[in-house]
């Protein structure tokens, strides 16, 4: 009787190993091989390799150009002279 429970919990160690490995990562790192993105870790697969994640900034550029203002000066609304299609006042 004693073996059979030597045997049960020899096997239910087992069978917790098992479970532990099966539930473990599988997704695969950089420089591995895989079919498809979801195999990766990086989440990216490019020629059947695992690969790091694109930049998203290539850096070939300079930094975007100021935008001018589409609101008028402050000064430009206390101009003096009236439109030239205006009458008299």
């Amino acid at each position: 009787m004693h073996a059979r429970a030597a045997i049960v919990v020899v096997l239910a160690i087992a069978a917790t190993v098992g479970a532990a490995i099966a539930c473990g990562e599988t997704r695969r790192p950089i420089g591995d091989e895989c079919l498809r993105s979801e195999d990766c870790l990086s989440g990216y697969c490019a020629s059947r390799l695992c690969v790091s994640a694109p930049t998203l900034v290539s850096g070939g550029s300079g930094p975007p150009p100021d935008e001018t203002p589409r609101i008028p000066p402050a000064d430009a609304s206390t101009d003096a002279t009236p439109p030239a299609d205006a009458g008299p006042g």
